[in-house]
């Protein structure tokens, strides 16, 4: 199902949007509170690191109001050396799951990673969140069978 493109906009980050992001991510991780985090104050913390580590960062805002956002970075070496498009953050608001938002999010830094000339995609997933493990296999990620501490990897050619 796609989203209906004349009510949502996508927008870059910045400060002032930190207060949107939070909302955003404590919704998003409330069914596991493990992959989340802990508070505002920790959520506001990372997503500065985000910011610091990223060269895609797009909000998605569905009639105003912030609806997901995603973080990637095409300068990302993984474990093997190898530049890949990290995406380190794809977070939806639950009363927008399953109406298409995280599957636009997806796509448009899969095209950014496309676009800088990256041939693999990849990222780290809680272990016990079947939904965004089945989410991102529906897109062509596969596990690497690398988990480290509850996390899972996946990885996709682009």
């Amino acid at each position: 199902m796609g989203i209906k493109v004349e009510n949502t906009r996508l927008e870059n980050f910045s400060d002032e949007k930190i207060d949107d992001l939070i909302d955003i991510l404590m919704d998003a991780y409330q069914e596991y509170p493990e992959y989340g985090e802990s508070g505002k104050k920790q959520a506001k913390r990372y997503i500065k690191w985000l910011n610091k580590h990223s060269t895609f960062f797009k909000i998605l805002y569905h009639n105003d109001k912030p609806a997901g956002f995603v973080v990637g970075d095409s300068n990302w070496i993984d474990l093997n050396g190898e530049n890949v498009g990290e995406i380190h953050e794809l977070s939806v608001k639950k009363e927008y799951w399953g109406k298409g938002y995280g599957d636009f999010l997806l796509k448009q830094v899969l095209k950014h990673f496309k676009e800088k000339g990256l041939k693999k995609a990849s990222l780290w997933v809680g272990e016990k969140n079947k939904r965004a493990i089945d989410f991102y296999r529906k897109h062509g990620f596969n596990e690497t069978g690398i988990n480290y501490y509850g996390w899972l990897r996946m990885e996709k050619k682009l």
